[in-house]
């Protein structure tokens, strides 16, 4: 009996060794999109040092993020003129319009106005620099230096740099007299970093209004990184989506009075503890649902077998690569929907009993997970709390759906990525952040968030941080990719 059960054990074995063998090796990259036709960008003619200038310029204008009506506006509207000194070709073939005031809307009209169009998006606001930070940069954070090889500044990647390099490439093809065939819409707006009500929101509602239907949008959000965190070598990554943000609230009422004489529970201590229940309530992590398993494809030639067996059966090691990739913040991301207690208040004495008490959690929503049924789970955490309520600060922002990566427009972007960064190998990604493209999924039939540029941790560590600076490198590959993309995708 013993040796049949042993038998039959080793033929189950082998039974699931062979099915995690075949689930391994069948786990590939995914067919590339249609192929697309692209231009030669090695060949076009691009005086660098002059874009750097001119991205040096740019930063020199401190359009930092306006929160107030009584702030000074005079840095935008200095940026407007600049752009039509320095883009005189660009200016003289496409309508600009100036929408809430600060934000610019651009349309390069096309032949054939049955083509839908593009639309190409940067904002032209940057976060502030910090007075206590200032003595970390290594230059004056709006002197748009130019040193070591880069443009030092803040917005030199973030996001002036792709303003300006769309500025670049759209003045050197009209220059040329180059007339789009497709409509060429480019939107840059000026609350990007504050959420975008006034600019984003405005110039999407515009081009709604208007019956505008386009072929995809593009804008900032991610990039190449030369250290992806899976294959530990480069990736193109091009979202396709953006996670949701929202805060909750949560309240506690306590009776009030004298600590020496306290109740068994305050209102301190009850708001802690529905912080704990709702920052242990279980939310589901896996790989399905969002972009995760599309991305793991995409990259399985460059995934060591361990990570290609452990992603091709999660149904087995389904814990071990959750506790894999919840060792990496940014993978962990991927997974599902993040949650963080970031403040909490109550009490103005030691030894008074506050009548009430709060907490701010902030969530970040995977695509999988609607603010409702987080809001849902997190009231039936604290039920039977008495005096506690939880409730959104103010309405939340679901995570956006996701873009097509079977797209002809995912495909026109691979094609130039490959073409620009041949070691990156694309990908499809979640963008973690938001950006101004999340309002703009009605005007569009894709979205997607990408720039053509090659990072390390220490670029990314500058972007909102100190010492932020694009390198001459990135400047050129960005130009000839916008380039590329203006003619393959809309002159052709």
């Amino acid at each position: 009996m013993v040796r049949l059960i042993l038998a039959g054990l080793a033929v189950v074995l082998l039974a699931v060794a062979g099915f995690v063998g075949y689930r391994t090796m069948s786990f590939v990259a995914p067919p590339p999109p249609a192929e697309t036709a692209i231009p030669a960008t090695g060949e076009y003619q691009i005086d660098v040092s002059a874009a750097a200038q001119h991205l040096s310029q740019a930063i020199q204008f401190p359009t930092v993020s306006l929160v107030s009506v009584e702030e000074d506006r005079t840095p935008f509207l200095n940026l407007h003129a600049w752009l039509q000194q320095t883009y005189p070709a660009f200016h003289a073939v496409a309508r600009r319009e100036v929408i809430n005031e600060l934000s610019l809307l651009y349309t390069w009209e096309g032949s054939d106005p049955a083509q839908p169009p593009i639309v190409l998006l940067a904002h032209q606001d940057v976060v502030p620099v910090p007075d206590d930070t200032r003595a970390a940069w290594r230059v004056d954070p709006f002197g748009g230096v130019i040193q070591d090889d880069a443009i030092w500044g803040r917005g030199s990647i973030d996001d002036k740099g792709s303003l300006v390099t769309l500025m670049e490439a759209a003045e050197f093809l009209a220059r040329q007299g180059r007339q789009p065939v497709r409509t060429i819409i480019f939107a840059f707006g000026h609350d990007e970093e504050i959420g975008g009500d006034d600019g984003a929101i405005a110039m999407a509602d515009a081009l709604k209004a208007r019956g505008v239907r386009a072929w995809f949008v593009l804008d900032e959000g991610m990039a190449a990184i030369d250290n992806h965190p899976l294959t530990g070598g480069p990736a193109s990554m091009i979202g396709i989506a953006e996670r949701g943000f929202g805060t909750l609230r949560v309240h506690a009422v306590g009776q009030p009075g004298h600590s020496s004489m306290p109740p068994p529970e305050t209102a301190v201590s009850l708001v802690s503890e529905a912080v704990v229940r709702i920052h242990d309530m279980p939310i589901e992590q896996r790989l399905e649902g969002g972009p995760a398993l599309e991305m793991m494809r995409a990259l399985a030639p460059e995934l060591s077998l361990t990570n290609r067996m452990a992603v091709s059966n999660e149904w087995l090691f389904g814990p071990l690569l959750r506790q894999r990739m919840a060792a990496n913040p940014t993978a962990r991301a991927l997974m599902g929907t993040t949650q963080a207690p970031t403040m909490i208040n109550g009490g103005v004495r030691a030894n008074v009993l506050p009548a009430e008490a709060t907490a701010m959690i902030n969530f970040r929503f995977h695509p999988r997970d609607p603010a409702a049924d987080i809001l849902q789970r997190a009231r039936a955490e604290v039920a039977g709390m008495e005096g506690v309520d939880v409730d959104w600060v103010e309405p939340p922002r679901d995570a956006t759906t996701m873009s097509s990566t079977t797209s002809t427009s995912y495909a026109l972007l691979a094609a130039l990525s490959r073409d620009i960064l041949p070691d990156a190998p694309v990908a499809p990604g979640l963008v973690l952040a938001g950006t101004d493209s999340r309002h703009y999924s009605e005007v569009a039939e894709n979205v997607y968030r990408f720039q053509p540029m090659m990072f390390s941790t220490e670029d990314l560590e500058g972007i909102h941080g100190t010492n932020e600076r694009l390198t001459l490198v990135n400047l050129e590959r960005t130009i000839r990719f916008y380039i590329g993309l203006m003619e393959a995708g809309a002159m052709q």
